[in-house]
């Protein structure tokens, strides 16, 4: 896997420094300015592919969230499970990849992982406990070793036996990142190491919905399911999935250019400053991917897509899957200089290593590439900005495959907002578990054409009438996905797809009403399954009380969307294919939510799953249900010693 970090630009600053003492922005939506902190206090993180400082959200606005899923994505009817997006935003990557995609919101991910400079050990404590024993604690720790090296440790653990039988979820997520830069601010170290183990238990769906009207089984653990349970363990199947993952990136870079000294305003102190000329890049990752799935007692009728099989009583199932990456990359950085404005610039070459093992299916590939950057950032107000970034492989196994992106963008005034309008066009060879699939009983093995993904985007950004729209047409061709029985096909027409998504908020007194729409629209014949309108409203009150020393909001949340050909979940595949024979229609999603802060302490009590007063479940899949009408507290507590 490729990593190429580059900063998009942003509106209303000031030319960003490659170093992050440079920059600060704050990011406390509570109070839209700048969290209150002493004097000789800061706390700044930022992750590589955004290099904006900001201090950690303070927040209470979200906090009654799901923290894995966003406003768009469903599971399976248990925290942590596989998931998939109402939202069409595939992965526009070049580089190869085993293509577990209902995974990606339980992962800790290289490019998200945080950066931080702190004056003081800084520590947050989140945990979140829910219905039917559902615990998550995630912890966070970070300090600067010297006022130039920074390190810092995140602990994610989730455990959640679900609300209907064998579907428990056990999840670990762990990263450690450092970021250090010389005194005289010429070399630049960026470190991270990633673990990620992810396990599910699978119960194929529940055998019939009708269950879910029934009082007799308003505890859903008692609604029969597909898969039999194990032969050990209370709640636990027979049939599990397993996902590892680690991933060690370390980027470093020098800079040449001009060194001074200056002096403050009363000539009492000498201050050091460094202005970087020319620049060369180092980078190095590596990713470990191991994927397992495991059928302890496999039946014959759940395996009738893949032929017809005979099994005995010490029979199983199995599939290992492993891939390996190990890549360089070097590159040189300057700027360019084209009519009196500078361009950051960037140009390189990049090598990786890949092994895949899977059964019998043993390849290494040695994939080269090059890719370049070119950036050019506002100085001052009422400027354009310029984005564009290209990467293409030359040899190896993703040979062909490219990554464009350009964009540009304006900010015309705070009461007008600014506009960025871009495109991105990724060609990709089909993912691993796509092209070969082996267990100990069958091997699903094809060759495919390469996906192409054309993207055009248009972005409005009003923070001072709070309104924001985002505008996007898709072109897609040789489209890869599963059918209705879950073998993997290309569909080989091209087809558009039109996004828009727009957000505002309105404010009267201590009342807000925060709406997000979504309209999406692809022709029903094409393998990608959508619903036309979607929305999400949050009507909540919020005020400081107690002297102001407490504040709160509360109030009430609402999911819907039309009804869409919702895809089918399979386990033997860890994923999501195709159906066109059932719609799937839900009541409105409902939850009541309150939220307060105190100093440092943030939390929130919910109730979700409100609708189920008037109906049954949500349906999010076919045979998955969604959870019942449960509770949900957690809390955050940040402790700065």
């Amino acid at each position: 896997m490729t990593f190429h970090f580059h900063a998009f630009g942003q509106f209303g600053r000031n030319t960003k420094s490659v170093f992050p003492e440079d920059e600060i922005r704050a990011n406390d939506t509570s109070s839209k300015s700048q969290i209150a902190l002493d004097d000789h206090i800061r706390i700044l993180e930022y992750t590589l592919a955004d290099t904006f400082k900001r201090m950690p959200d303070s927040s209470i606005l979200t906090l009654q969230q799901n923290p894995l899923l966003n406003s768009w994505q469903f599971d399976l009817g248990n925290f942590a499970s596989a998931s998939q997006s109402l939202f069409f935003d595939p992965i526009l990557d070049a580089s190869l990849h085993l293509g577990l995609t209902s995974l990606q919101s339980n992962l800790f991910l290289p490019k998200q992982i945080k950066y931080y400079n702190t004056t003081r050990p800084y520590t947050d404590a989140f945990y979140r406990i829910g219905t039917k024993q559902e615990q998550m604690i995630h912890l966070i720790h970070t300090q600067n070793i010297k006022p130039n090296w920074n390190v810092a440790i995140n602990y994610r653990k989730i455990g959640s036996p679900g609300f209907y039988k064998l579907q428990k979820t056990n999840n670990d997520n762990a990263s450690v990142s450092t970021n250090y830069i010389s005194t005289n601010q010429r070399y630049q170290l960026h470190g991270s190491l990633v673990y990620n183990k992810i396990q599910q238990d699978e119960n194929g769906g529940i055998i019939d919905e009708n269950y879910l009207l029934y009082a007799n089984y308003n505890d859903k653990r008692l609604i029969p399911v597909s898969i039999e349970a194990g032969s050990t363990g209370v709640n636990r199947s027979s049939v599990t999935n397993y996902y590892r993952n680690l991933s060690l990136n370390l980027q470093q870079q020098y800079f040449i250019g001009k060194a001074d000294s200056l002096y403050n305003i009363d000539s009492t102190e000498k201050i050091y400053s460094f202005k970087p000329i020319f620049g060369i890049r180092h980078t190095l990752y590596t990713n470990f991917d191991k994927y397992k799935f495991k059928d302890m007692r496999p039946d014959s009728t759940f395996y009738t897509q893949e032929g017809s099989f005979i099994f005995g009583n010490n029979d199983s199932v199995y599939s290992n899957t492993t891939l390996h990456q190990i890549g360089n990359s070097f590159s040189l950085l300057g700027n360019i200089t084209v009519h009196q404005k500078t361009l950051q610039s960037e140009a390189g070459y990049g090598l990786e290593v890949e092994s895949i093992f899977n059964g019998l299916y043993e390849k290494q590939y040695l994939n080269n590439y090059v890719f370049a950057n070119l950036k050019k950032e506002s100085t001052q107000a009422k400027e354009w900005i310029y984005d564009a970034a290209l990467q293409i492989y030359f040899t190896g196994n993703a040979i062909g495959n490219f990554n464009l992106h350009g964009q540009a963008g304006r900010n015309f005034s705070k009461k007008i907002g600014d506009i960025k309008l871009g495109l991105v066009q990724c060609v990709q060879t089909a993912p691993y578990l796509f092209s070969q699939y082996q267990t100990n009983f069958f091997t699903s093995a094809h060759s495919f054409n390469k996906q192409s993904i054309s993207k055009l985007f248009l972005q409005y950004n009003n923070e001072y009438h709070r309104v924001h729209v985002n505008l996007n047409y898709f072109l897609i061709g040789n489209y890869l996905y599963r059918d209705s029985n879950f073998h993997a096909v290309q569909y080989d027409k091209v087809f558009p797809l039109i996004q828009l998504q727009t957000q505002n908020e309105f404010h009267v007194s201590r009342f807000a009403l925060q709406n997000v729409l979504l309209f999406q629209q692809v022709a029903n014949t094409t393998p990608v399954h959508v619903p036309v309108f979607a929305a999400r409203h949050i009507l909540s009150y919020n005020n400081f009380i107690f002297k102001k020393k407490l504040q709160i909001s509360t109030g009430l949340e609402v999911h819907w969307n039309t009804r869409y050909y919702a895809d089918n979940y399979s386990p033997i595949y860890f994923g999501f294919g195709n159906q066109y024979t059932r719609l799937i229609s839900n009541f409105p999603q409902c939850s009541y939510f309150f939220n307060f802060k105190v100093k440092r302490y943030r939390a929130s009590i919910a109730f979700n799953e409100l609708q189920q007063i008037f109906t049954r479940n949500n349906i999010n899949y076919s045979h998955y249900a969604a959870q019942n009408f449960g509770m949900h507290f957690g809390f955050h507590w940040v402790f700065i010693n």
